[in-house]
């Protein structure tokens, strides 16, 4: 079965949905070692005709309403969203979206989007990739640690290696280590790096305007992009109150969605959730790679799928979750 046409095979199996997660669409040709997350254009347009074809495309609003009243929806249906606020999800992604008149989400990491920071793990991925450096050595937990970057298949190791060791700790722990990263590259080098990537520049406040002008639903990815599970009491409330009250006022209207930064189980945590609902939040997602349960849905931890590069395994990945 041809991946393209598997979708033309699927029952209307009631009462599932699934919301998809995307990052980032590019018009240039793709690096693989690093833009792990970021769609070419030629794809992410053949992914969404195939979804407009073949799909009930909604919005994560008119998803939620369905699943606070109890009303059913339309079979297959799917919601799209964007993670992490790239500057291409406005200039080329929403292009594609209205022009197939499809509603979408997309969450901002708004202390970024204000300072025009990047995301530190695509500095990772950039400077270990492509950085100078050989060899990087650290003390992290009580140990040493031996970057080795001589050759490619070390450096992806070093970058997975890395990521474990600032996603899931403190705030104060991530600052730390990240600080000693960034230490070993002069500020030109980085500059640099990031020039020849710039899938990674963060979207500004006056795109950010254009896509809510334009009917697009802006959510909170929190403030820092960090993971909240690990932080103390009063650093969850800040990073999810500063960053709601920012997009207010940056852009007014009416925000009542979160993404949790990372969104696997070891980001979230019960007192983070119930932050969420103090905040005002009707919904939150999660990247806990599952379908919709319209029987059983917890509206602070809804379920995505990541949309990976390769668009033939995520029509088969949607395929396989509409007929279990």
């Amino acid at each position: 079965m041809r991946l393209l046409g598997a979708h033309r095979t699927l029952p209307d199996i009631p009462d599932r949905a699934v919301i998809l997660c995307f990052h980032g669409v590019t018009e240039r040709r793709l690096d693989p070692d690093i833009e792990c997350d970021v769609l070419t254009l030629p794809a992410f347009r053949q992914l969404l005709d195939v979804l407009d074809r073949s799909f009930n495309v909604v919005s994560l609003a008119e998803m939620v309403e369905a699943l606070v009243q109890g009303h059913a929806l339309p079979p297959r249906c799917i919601t799209i969203t964007f993670d992490d606020g790239y500057a291409n999800n406005a200039r080329l992604a929403a292009e594609e979206l209205a022009a197939r008149k499809m509603p979408w989400s997309v969450f901002l990491p708004a202390g970024l989007i204000e300072s025009g920071g990047w995301q530190w793990v695509d500095d990772v991925r950039v400077l270990l990739q492509r950085g100078s450096r050989k060899q990087l050595q650290f003390h992290w937990e009580a140990s040493d640690l031996l970057l080795d970057l001589r050759t490619p298949k070390l450096r992806l190791q070093a970058v997975r290696t890395v990521h474990e060791a600032c996603r899931y700790v403190s705030e104060a722990v991530r600052r730390i280590r990240l600080g000693e990263l960034y230490a070993c590259y002069s500020e030109d080098e980085i500059a640099s790096a990031r020039e020849q990537y710039p899938a990674f520049a963060p979207m500004t406040w006056n795109q950010a305007r254009e896509l809510q002008s334009a009917g697009v639903d802006i959510g909170n990815h929190s403030y820092s992009h960090i993971a909240l599970a690990p932080q103390p009491t009063d650093l969850i409330h800040q990073e999810v109150a500063s960053a709601r009250d920012l997009i207010q006022q940056r852009l007014g209207g009416y925000h009542p969605h979160f993404s949790y930064p990372y969104g696997r189980p070891e980001a979230i945590s019960p007192q983070a959730e119930a932050i969420i609902r103090e905040a005002g939040y009707r919904c939150a997602v999660t990247l806990e790679q599952n379908t919709i349960d319209f029987r059983h849905p917890n509206l602070l931890q809804l379920p995505r799928l990541i949309v990976s590069t390769d668009v033939g395994r995520v029509l088969f990945g949607l395929w396989q979750r509409f007929i279990r």
